[in-house]
């Protein structure tokens, strides 16, 4: 969940989502002398992020400017994503959550065409498609990501704009 009055579009959301999924990037962060950290304007941020927190285009709303929003699975009854998927790579469980099982997504698109959240992503480095899991533990040929805690997006947040609800 976001409150966007309290979101100020710092970025350290999309970071944490990157760097829980791929540690072997934490460090790597932009082109230079050293290890640099991560930043939310990098690419690979940019690229591989599983949230987005979209920043209004200029809306105004009466006299005030409009609110970011979080483009993230709502997991629908419907699930249209499921529904489109040629590989099952997309899997709704019986709790009602839609899952990204990445190992069989070929990355075609389909997904990402049907979510009508936006929350899909395309990863191009990857070759396959990404959503918000909430920080699951994830399983992908050669990697294992133990994920505890939580969200990493949510533990990052330095105004509390983000929580589980």
């Amino acid at each position: 969940m976001l409150d966007p009055t309290k979101c100020t579009q710092c970025g350290a959301c999309e970071v944490a989502c990157v760097t829980v999924r791929y540690p072997e990037l934490a460090a790597r962060g932009t082109p230079g002398p050293g290890p640099v950290a991560l930043q939310p304007d990098d690419a690979v941020v940019l690229e591989r992020r599983r949230l987005v927190i979209r920043a209004p285009d200029g809306d105004v709303f009466g006299d005030r400017p409009a609110l970011p929003t979080l483009d993230v699975c709502v997991h629908c009854p419907d699930s249209p994503c499921v529904t489109v998927c040629p590989h099952n790579a997309l899997v709704r469980f019986r709790d009602g959550r839609v899952e990204l099982i990445e190992p069989r997504c070929t990355g075609c698109g389909a997904c990402i065409s049907a979510c009508p959240y936006r929350a899909i992503r395309r990863v191009t480095a990857l070759s396959i498609a990404v959503k918000c899991d909430n920080c699951a533990p994830m399983d992908r040929p050669g990697h294992v990501v133990p994920i505890e805690g939580g969200p990493a997006c949510v533990k990052v947040c330095p105004t509390g704009a983000l929580s589980m609800g």
